[in-house]
């Protein structure tokens, strides 16, 4: 759909809602489709509603600029702009390989989106039995001094193995516990593989609850929480974070 099919599309709908997300297995601002993301971005503000982006692509400054500028625009109406980028790895290439840029050149670009205004989200998922605890809180520790909100996820993994396989690079190791059931989150009805990665997720929410950064496991609740943590001024600015 063009942008101006999505704004019509959005426009129809009755039903209320209180945030828009531009995320998906797709990036919507990978090259070259960062200047249609930005675009799409800028028609979505026009609907006074929160915004949240997902990308793990690198902007150019120009585009940088412009986030900030949406982000300016939806503070003046009392709204947030959430920029959330992608960190999953640190040793482990495969899972995040070329064009995706570096992890750290990723974690400067969330840096950006902190000064910037918005409300810079780091998303250390899905949490894979692969990848060690330490690797998770290392990044985090990484981005401890500007990320707003920290974001874990259980992998949901097909039945059939094609993504264990792309993950592992082979057979799954045994011994990894799992369950199956739908996703959570959504209402199709396929059964999945779920590594719930419970000792990740516990020790991310261990070392942010240590560094005073908010850690859930689902969007919305941090959603809520910035909403009631930033406060904003007549002039549209963000309040610092309470401490």
């Amino acid at each position: 759909m063009e942008v101006e099919e999505i704004r019509g599309w959005l426009a129809e709908i009755t039903e209320p809602f209180d945030i828009i997300y531009v995320s998906g297995d797709t990036d919507s601002f990978a090259p070259p489709r960062a200047n249609k993301g930005i675009e799409l971005l800028k028609a979505l503000s026009q609907f006074g509603t929160d915004l949240l982006f997902t990308t793990r692509a690198l902007l150019q400054e120009d585009h940088l600029n412009e986030l900030k500028e949406i982000s300016r625009h939806l503070r003046d109406r009392r709204k947030l702009l959430f920029g959330c980028v992608s960190v999953a790895q640190l040793t482990f290439p495969h899972l995040e390989p070329p064009p995706i840029a570096a992890p750290f050149a990723r974690l400067e670009q969330l840096r950006r989106f902190h000064e910037d205004g918005l409300i810079a989200v780091l998303a250390v998922r899905p949490f894979l039995p692969l990848v060690p605890v330490k690797e998770y809180i290392h990044i985090v520790h990484r981005a401890q001094d500007y990320a707003d909100i920290v974001l874990g996820e259980a992998w949901y993994a097909d039945e059939a193995g094609v993504l264990e396989h792309k993950v592992f690079r082979g057979d799954v190791p045994p011994n990894i516990p799992f369950v199956e059931h739908p996703m959570d989150f959504d209402d199709n009805e396929v059964i999945w593989k779920v590594f719930e990665a419970n000792e990740a997720q516990a020790g991310v929410a261990e070392y942010c609850q240590s560094i005073g950064v908010p850690f859930f496991m689902r969007s919305r609740p941090a959603i809520e929480w910035a909403r009631a943590e930033f406060s904003q001024s007549a002039t549209g600015s963000l309040g610092t974070k309470a401490m």
